[in-house]
């Protein structure tokens, strides 16, 4: 299923008073009026009006065109505007240095770039002055990310995520930390364990979700939060959640016999002997994004007697050729159920999609979903509630 809102023309009605008629309704107009006018400085007067009317940056006309105004800084620099909105500067020839350049309105400090988006979408963006990168100083809306801080622009029929921004629910789940010593990596991992709320005073057996990346999905993206929200919300049955953290991803992820084995055969069974699980593998879910998306399919495709649920949120183009490419690919998949997410303004959005028609064609029972949002560590925290109500759907009360 692709979800995606069309764009779509709404007639806007301003009230104001005398004297307005001849203000600029929308960016477009801004500009027309703009170019009309021969006084540099009255140029600059209406821009400066029509932004302190508007609010913060971008512009949003029609719920689907952006506009973007930036204004020289001290020392004269103009930084080019790059974000989820033009795949970061990036074409299918390669890096494009002129992405983002702004227009310059002739005799004022102010410049812009024009966009546009589906009115639902969710678009991370920053100022690019050279190698440096900041966010925006004219949107009040900031992103921490894994490369930095960054501006968020949430579009007119954006809708928010309750497990993510709504309260803390008033029971919470418990992490536990602890270091695996693995026979198999001849190394310890570190590995965290959820429990849900209820969970000591309850004789109640629990799926299992194991997510990549643990560290990140745990402090950094704070996903056992998450958890509690679905949780109490009942949008998900209580799950044992287990993030493992690797030790180098390129490697661990990439088809290693070393931490398959580690998983599956040491990790999975210890979880399951000091836990009350549901220790079958229509149960089990191996959880991950991006490169760890590779890591969850190769997981379920190598043991899906262990994992017989396969979570993959944005993973990268090779994902298909571990059904492609192999031949045990095509046979184990079948028995195991895949959830596999797609991001509309991920540069490599198409790493999903052929891993969904790689699964498609070899009859594998898989849900698909698309989402106009970019690669990022929100867009999986957000829609970490799409696999589990996929994979693992609350009982109808």
């Amino acid at each position: 299923m692709i979800r995606l809102f069309p764009f779509v023309t709404l007639v806007a009605l301003t009230l104001c008073g005398p004297g307005c008629a001849n203000e600029p309704r929308s960016a477009q107009e801004l500009l027309k009026q703009v170019a009309r006018e021969a006084d540099p400085q009255a140029r600059a007067a209406l821009v400066e009006r029509f932004l302190a009317a508007r609010g913060a940056n971008p512009v949003v006309d029609q719920n689907a065109r952006l506009t973007f105004f930036v204004k020289d800084d001290p020392t004269g620099r103009v930084p080019r505007i790059v974000g989820d909105f033009n795949n970061w500067a990036t074409t299918p020839q390669g890096y494009d240095p002129k992405a983002g350049t702004p227009t310059r309105i002739e005799g004022t400090p102010w410049s812009y770039v024009e966009a546009s988006a589906f009115t639902n979408a969710r678009l991370e963006y920053v100022f690019l002055y050279e190698k440096d990168t900041a966010p925006d100083p004219r949107n009040p809306r900031k992103i921490r990310t894994f490369s930095g801080e960054r501006s968020e622009i949430r579009m007119p029929f954006f809708s928010a995520h309750p497990e993510v921004e709504g309260p803390a629910p008033g029971s919470k789940g418990a992490v536990t930390a602890e270091t695996f010593d693995s026979r198999a990596l001849k190394a310890s991992r570190r590995v965290w364990t959820y429990l849900p709320a209820g969970y000591d005073a309850s004789q109640d057996i629990y799926p299992t979700v194991y997510f990549l990346d643990g560290g990140n999905y745990t402090d950094w993206m704070d996903v056992p939060a998450v958890l509690d929200r679905l949780i109490a919300a009942k949008t998900i049955p209580p799950v044992i959640a287990v993030f493992v953290e690797p030790g180098s991803r390129q490697e661990e992820y990439s088809r290693n016999p070393a931490w398959r084995a580690f998983i599956a055969t040491e990790l999975v069974p210890s979880i399951d002997a000091k836990f009350r699980t549901f220790p079958a593998p229509e149960q089990r879910l191996i959880f991950g994004s991006s490169l760890g998306g590779y890591g969850a399919v190769d997981l379920a495709v190598e043991y899906p007697g262990v994992f017989g649920l396969c979570a993959s949120l944005a993973p990268p183009a090779q994902a298909s050729t571990l059904l492609t490419n192999q031949a045990q690919g095509q046979r184990a998949i079948h028995g195991v159920r895949f959830f596999v997410l797609g991001a509309v303004y991920d540069t490599d959005v198409k790493g999903a999609r052929t891993l969904r028609t790689a699964l498609a064609e070899a009859s594998a029972d898989v849900k698909y979903e698309e989402v106009p949002e970019g690669h990022a560590a929100e867009t999986f925290r957000t829609h970490i509630d799409n696999a589990l109500k996929a994979l693992l759907p609350a009982p109808i009360s």
